[in-house]
């Protein structure tokens, strides 16, 4: 019910359509007449009404006036105008106000009505337009954290999209003249998505509102926090060491950069993603900047390239042939980009061959090393990729026989087990070891993970994921609800999507988009 205020300082005109009008039938409450612009304004400070039907000419305060004071405080209140045919100057002076309706004396119940019923549907297109602004910004405070996330991930990947997009987002976020610190954490080896994702939850805790983002980057997670004082950085940092230390009994190596524009985030995560790596010589857990790499000597190397050397090796101790050979592809495919000459081709393709030749066995090392030499004589680009791609061939290739003969003929049974049964809602460790292997769940997981490497949660939520890809990168992919039914997270979609993004960085949509 849409409530009225009559106005008028003629008894007979304020009883008259007070009593003329069946107010409910037409979907309004008469809350009270005043005899003049004074009452009617007290009566409005107590109730507000959604229409006010006001004369022009009363004593104490005129219906100008009225509509003047009222707007000030409530410019949603609607007014009538009852005005005379001498009145005209008036009336187009309640123009100014907003005032879009108006009656001529004398009027009869049908006008009345009519006008009431526009002013109805208005109020009624006002209040859809608020509840779709207020649901927008509902719907945008929920998203836009998430937007915030992607956006500063994408720009502190590097990624090219993202500089077109980035003085408006610069903008959006409160970027402009922002100076921070790029902290990058590491956990050991056997931290999984529970671990890392606990990690992030203990940074967000001990560095509070100093933490401008906290995200997971394959195996790391990465953090920019806006803190001047190094000693205080530091002592935040060794809470978050010690925190996941004492929940997770792993120790987390970390790099931290000096202060810098937010521009500079790019530069800096390349940086610390290179103190990373010298976790070999200073040891894991330890907190390393990058004044210790400069101190330690370490020597520069060619122009930059942005390349992960570690996702080469964990692809071939996983026995995958065709990640290696994409993933060797693609390095080539940045060096032929860049149109560096064969001299600094060969600076990385020797990086990239060494990384190949560690994975071999002990007693192979020094025959492999021979083909580092080998490599120097090839003189074009087209020669070194073919050559680096056999190289990766050969030791993948020793991988898969060795994971093929290292697994038993029961994790075989139960590894088998999954990838035909991936659609199953229920199934877990528990089903398998007693409907499937028949043994005790609590020493199937032992062996689970003795012959895989892996917690048996870990390797099902992966190859779940795994299967999502494959699906969604499909042409004929099909909704994302029935993607999840077909790797056994039907009965939660929005759970499989946060899933999905947690594992590869994108959302289902936008992983299919960049596929």
């Amino acid at each position: 019910m849409y409530k009225v205020l009559i106005v008028d300082d003629e008894a007979i005109i304020r009883d008259g359509i007070a009593a003329v009008i069946d107010w409910e039938q037409y979907g309004f409450t008469l809350i009270g007449a005043a005899p003049n612009g004074v009452e009617a304004l007290e009566m409005i400070q107590v109730e507000p009404p959604h229409i006010v039907i006001t004369d022009l000419r009363m004593p104490v305060l005129d219906g100008l006036e009225l509509i003047a004071r009222v707007k000030q405080t409530y410019p949603g209140i609607a007014f009538v105008v009852l005005s005379g045919y001498g009145e005209f100057e008036s009336a187009k002076t309640a123009m100014h106000y907003g005032v879009r309706h108006y009656l001529l004396k004398p009027c009869n119940e049908n006008q009345i009505i009519q006008v009431l019923l526009e002013l109805k549907e208005e109020l009624q297109s006002n209040e859809q337009k608020e509840e779709f602004i207020r649901k927008n910004r509902e719907n945008l405070e929920k998203v836009l954290p998430l937007v915030k996330e992607q956006f500063l991930r994408d720009f502190i990947a590097n990624r090219n999209y993202v500089k077109d997009e980035y003085p408006y987002y610069r903008h959006l976020f409160g970027l402009e003249d922002l100076s921070v610190r790029l902290v990058l954490y590491e956990p050991e080896a056997e931290a999984g998505f529970e671990e890392l994702f606990g990690l992030v939850q203990i940074i967000e805790d001990c560095f509070a509102e100093t933490s401008f983002l906290n995200t997971v980057i394959k195996n790391q997670v990465l953090s920019l926090v806006q803190i001047e004082q190094e000693t205080a950085l530091a002592s935040a940092i060794n809470r978050v060491k010690n925190t996941f230390k004492y929940y997770h009994n792993l120790e987390v190596t970390v790099a931290y950069s000096e202060e810098r524009t937010f521009e500079a985030a790019p530069l800096l995560y390349n940086e610390m993603r290179e103190c990373l790596k010298h976790s070999i010589y200073v040891g894991v857990g330890s907190i390393i900047t990058k004044r210790d790499i400069e101190l330690s000597g370490a020597a520069k190397g060619p122009p930059e390239l942005f390349f992960d050397f570690d996702s080469v090796a964990v692809a071939v101790k996983s026995g995958n042939l065709e990640t290696v050979h994409r993933t060797i592809a693609d390095f080539f495919k940045q060096l032929r980009q860049h149109k560096f000459p064969v001299e600094v081709v060969k600076t990385y393709a020797t990086q990239l061959l060494t990384v190949l030749i560690r994975q071999c066995r002990t007693e192979e090392l020094k025959d492999q090393l021979d083909k580092v030499v080998e490599l120097q004589r090839i003189e074009t680009v087209e020669g070194i990729e073919s050559f680096i791609q056999i190289t990766g061939w050969e030791r993948t290739k020793d991988f898969h026989s060795r994971i093929l003969s290292k697994h038993s003929r029961l994790i075989q049974t139960l590894l088998q087990y999954v990838q035909e049964h991936l659609g199953d809602e229920n199934l877990s460790l528990k089903q398998l070891a007693a409907e499937v292997v028949f043994m005790n769940e609590d020493y199937l997981s032992k062996l689970f993970v003795k012959e895989t490497g892996e917690k048996f949660s870990n390797f099902l939520m992966k190859q779940r994921m795994e299967r999502a890809k494959e699906l969604i990168g499909q042409a004929s992919a099909d909704r994302i609800y029935e993607i999840a039914q077909s790797v056994g997270l039907g009965n939660n979609p929005q759970y499989f999507s946060q899933l999905f993004k947690k594992y590869t960085g994108m959302a289902p949509s936008e992983y299919k988009k960049a596929n």
